[in-house]
């Protein structure tokens, strides 16, 4: 491919490769007017996109993009404003073409042959500009250079640091610090005043072996609500209370604890002192849990 000004020439090994190294999956190129995203952004100033090239193909006569007009983009090619499509490209000191950056409308193509045509090519010269950025002479070398944007990182560094260690920031940190042991408790309160009313809840409605392990099943519920729910959920209901006609109860041993109560026991794991500490024994008298 050669160009108007005498640039190049440019070679293209694959147009597929070009297209897969250009267009990843889900990405899109912009479509700018008169190289604006190389000429005009640097300089501050706006480079809109008025179009999107959404997909590549390698064909026999070149690559070829779909594009997805901007209204204003649908306007300008309605009224037929540019006469081409300029590429934007990326190639080896060689002049091989690797990859599509973006594309423009323009009326002063510089690329020959081809319908999507090259406008010419805008090269900035980081070096000089650098050099202007840090204050430096224009004579500056590479070490020149390097000494300045150490001593300049170094700079932001310290005045990071210095920031930090201000005492109107460190106030705000220690009051953040506050405030979030302050939220921290209110969710715990919450948290256990919902178990708390739950499990009471189910003791009222006599679930069978929830108020010897009240405790436990308030921190499981302040832990995982619907797990505590299911649980308790799925214990028996007695109502009402036994009295001392339990001590006539087949299923009631000698020390007033049935087969109920051996069940909760064992699915608990929790020793019969302890069940019965929680139940409050006294002689063959029990409440229905």
């Amino acid at each position: 491919m050669r160009t108007v000004d005498g640039r190049g020439p440019y070679t293209v090994k694959s147009l597929q490769a070009i297209a897969t190294a250009s267009l990843p999956a889900g990405g899109k190129l912009p479509i700018d007017e008169c190289h604006a995203i190389d000429r005009a952004q640097p300089l501050g100033m706006s480079a809109p996109a008025r179009g999107w090239i959404v997909e590549l193909q390698a064909r026999q006569d070149g690559l070829w993009g779909r594009v997805e007009w901007t209204p204003t983009g649908q306007q300008l090619m309605e009224e037929k404003a540019y006469v081409g499509i300029s590429p934007a490209i990326l190639h080896t000191q060689g002049g091989e073409v690797l990859q599509l950056l973006r594309a423009s409308l323009t009326n002063t193509p510089n690329l020959q042959g081809l319908v999507s045509l090259h406008s010419e090519e805008v090269h900035m010269d980081w070096r000089t500009k650098l050099i202007e950025l840090l204050g430096l002479d224009s004579g500056a070398d590479d070490a020149a250079i390097e000494a300045a944007l150490k001593a300049k990182m170094a700079s932001v560094s310290e005045h990071s640091q210095n920031l930090l260690s201000h005492p109107t920031v460190v106030a705000l940190q220690s009051q953040l610090t506050d405030v979030t042991t302050q939220l921290n408790t209110i969710r715990e309160d919450s948290q256990r005043n919902a178990a708390t009313a739950f499990v009471d809840a189910a003791i009222a409605a006599g679930r069978v072996g929830v108020k010897p392990l009240r405790e436990d099943y308030i921190s499981m519920h302040m832990q995982d609500p619907e797990r505590a729910k299911r649980m308790i959920e799925g214990l028996p209901a007695v109502a009402g209370t036994v009295s001392g006609d339990v001590a006539t109860d087949p299923a009631v041993n000698k020390g007033g604890l049935g087969a109920e109560d051996r069940l909760v026991m064992s699915l608990f794991s929790v020793s019969e002192e302890d069940y019965r500490k929680g139940l409050g024994l006294s002689g063959l008298q029990k409440e229905a849990l």
